[in-house]
């Protein structure tokens, strides 16, 4: 991701204030982009219908549909498995100067996802929506399949020098998706499968820019695969983050307490889904601060010592360099914790304007203070994460995230039990563990970072 820090690094040094909200405007996007913009377009197009009452109040039941999409296509199946690993492997091959590797692996990354996607999305769909048309089971499973493409494209998209060229596929694949809802979306249906078109323009378009950007010698390779060479413990690594990110939500959703049945055996909770949403869409400055810091800052440190490093640099270069990385890992969690918590504060002083703004229950408000603190929690602990994957502490890592996944699911469920103003503490407080001890190994790893770099390799 170092070329993309470059980009980014050069059009900040034009000094202007239209630059600096430029630059942090495409972090934010870049690193959040696909989901952040989904949840957008999801509740836009249910405000439209709260307005218009086209669908008379069907629209919760496309928007739960879409959510489950997009939870089982960018987490909990083959590309929450695939996404880490994959991306340490186009590391590996930039490094190894065979970028000619990239693009037959992505297609193989591809068609392997969409194959195993396509056996378990199918069978599924069937047992969810026994009562629903063959319509809209293909539209379901063609929704689920464009989504397991759009996120393992970005991984490669994300890093492109036509990163502009990214950000307008995705706005505008949106922007189609909110268009065609409003005159064409009268049935569930028919907004699925605008979602699926939607998102179908954005795959080819990040496909085109891929192919645009490598060359390759062959159409399609599985060296991705190779058993002893794939990093399992980033596999394992994402697949525990992303079904721990998730895993308060399905609690809320399939407890009898909690949660509702919407459509077939979809499950949603009206107490807790609004609320949650509204916080992940809080932290965007911080996920911009992070992506810039890391992709901009860090990585040129990094890059520094280990050149040091494999060029037989001088001692005190190598241990400088050591700190003036150690420095750029400090500043960018303290700087995203503090603006993260500039906007909660702001957030809570306008959380009852906001409310009412969004027809939102004022009793929602306490539920939605925790949630944003844990959505701050939560980015703390990426940003912890996202370090400790760039230097290579895969095993500390993988265990942090499996952590995280058992306590949030626990932790959920005791707070249920506990009643609804302990809602949102379980989330929360699982955060608040991970990242404390995420701190704790981050620390160590940095002081013995020399003595690791040199002994155990």
């Amino acid at each position: 991701m170092a070329g993309i820090g470059f980009e980014l690094k050069r059009a900040l040094k034009e000094d202007r204030l239209l630059s600096i909200a430029k630059v942090y405007g495409y972090s934010a996007l870049l690193s959040s982009g696909p989901w952040v913009i989904s949840i957008i377009a999801i509740l836009f197009v249910g405000f439209l219908d709260v307005i218009t009452y086209k669908l008379n109040g069907k629209i919760i039941q496309y928007q739960i549909v879409v959510t489950y999409a997009i939870a089982l296509a960018s987490s909990m199946v083959v590309t929450g498995f695939l996404q880490l690993a994959y991306t340490r492997f186009v590391a590996d091959e930039i490094y190894a100067k065979r970028e000619y590797e990239l693009l037959p692996s992505y297609f193989g990354v591809l068609t392997v996802s969409w194959i195993a996607g396509f056996f378990f999305i199918l069978p599924l769909a069937l047992y969810v929506f026994p009562n629903q048309s063959n319509f809209f089971i293909i539209g379901t499973v063609s929704t689920f399949l464009v989504l397991s493409g759009v996120w393992i494209s970005n991984i490669l998209a994300a890093s492109l020098k036509y990163y502009k060229s990214v950000l307008a596929a995705f706005v505008i694949s949106y922007s189609l998706i909110i268009i065609l809802s409003i005159y064409f979306g009268q049935s569930i249906e028919r907004l699925i499968f605008i979602f699926f078109i939607g998102n179908s323009v954005l795959l080819i378009v990040l496909m085109s820019l891929i192919a645009k950007s490598y060359e390759a010698s062959r159409l399609i390779s599985f060296k991705f695969f190779n058993r002893k060479k794939f990093y399992w413990s980033l596999g394992f690594s994402g697949v525990f983050y992303n079904v721990g990110v998730w895993a308060d939500k399905f609690v809320f959703w399939y407890h009898p307490l909690t949660g509702q049945t919407i459509l077939g055996k979809l499950h949603a909770s009206i107490v807790y889904d609004l609320p949650v949403f509204l916080s992940y869409l809080s932290i965007l400055p911080g996920m911009a601060i992070l992506f810039y810091r890391l992709e901009a800052d860090f990585s040129e440190k990094y890059e520094l010592y280990f050149d040091a490093v494999t060029n037989g640099g001088r001692l005190d270069t190598i241990r400088r360099y050591r700190k003036e990385m150690t420095q750029v890992v400090r500043l960018t969690i303290r700087d995203v914790i503090i603006v993260q918590a500039i906007i909660n504060i702001i957030l809570f002083i306008m959380a009852d304007k906001i409310f009412q703004a969004l027809n939102i229950p004022l009793l929602y408000i306490g539920l939605f203070h925790i949630l944003t603190i844990g959505a701050q929690l939560q980015l703390g602990f990426l940003s912890a994460l996202a370090v400790l994957y760039y230097i290579d502490r895969r095993i500390p890592a993988m265990w942090l995230n499996f952590a995280f996944m058992i306590l949030n699911g626990g932790l959920t469920f005791v707070t249920i039990h506990l009643g609804p103003y302990t809602y949102g503490y379980g989330y929360a407080i699982s955060l608040l563990i991970v990242f404390i001890a995420s701190l704790i190994i981050l620390r160590k790893k940095f002081l013995d970072f020399d003595y690791e770099t040199f002994m155990l390799r």
